[in-house]
């Protein structure tokens, strides 16, 4: 049985899609983990803030480290080693960053902190989303979109708005993805 080259060509492309959908999946349903225990210390958090602001730092302060500690303990389907230690430097990277953005800029209203750090964090999924998979740009954009909603419609309830909107389309989309 011989067979013609470009029929070969063809199931080697067909290889290699199937390649890339199975590790792109594979990827959404690892994330969908971590997207449910940050979603739930958005949730959280933004709640605390909002309804008893002198306990809105201090319930970051645990809840990020949950997070973190959350996201390091998830592992891969199939048995893979999970991000480990590397999530906890992607975390530390990202709140030096924003730290130093935050002194930089001289933003010292924690609204405007927090709905700042909330937009790069949705700009970080859309571009994930452009490396990784569709799925992850379209939860950057619709976190995108409500945390602008909160900020130009109804800026004095936005812990609310990054509460249930933020928190509740990172659980939503954790969920999304897991179903990957």
């Amino acid at each position: 049985m011989n067979i013609a080259g470009e029929d070969a060509a063809s199931a080697l492309r067909e290889v290699e899609r199937t390649r890339r959908r199975a590790f792109e999946l594979s990827g959404y349903a690892h994330a969908g983990d971590s997207l449910i225990g940050w979603g739930l210390v958005w949730l959280v958090c933004n709640l605390v803030t909002q309804l008893a602001p002198h306990w809105g730092n201090n319930s970051w302060l645990i809840g990020i480290p949950a997070a973190v500690a959350w996201s390091m303990t998830r592992k891969p389907r199939g048995g893979a080693r999970g991000g480990g230690w590397r999530s906890a430097a992607t975390a530390l990277a990202a709140f030096g960053f924003f730290a130093a953005l935050m002194l930089v800029a001289g933003i010292r209203d924690p609204l405007q902190a927090n709905a700042l750090v909330s937009l790069c964090v949705a700009t970080a999924y859309v571009v994930l989303g452009i490396w990784a998979g569709a799925r992850f740009a379209w939860i950057g954009l619709a976190l995108a979109a409500l945390v602008l909603a909160g900020w130009f419609l109804d800026r004095s309830h936005l812990y609310l708005w990054l509460a249930f909107g933020g928190g509740g389309a990172l659980l939503l989309s954790g969920l999304w993805l897991r179903r990957a």
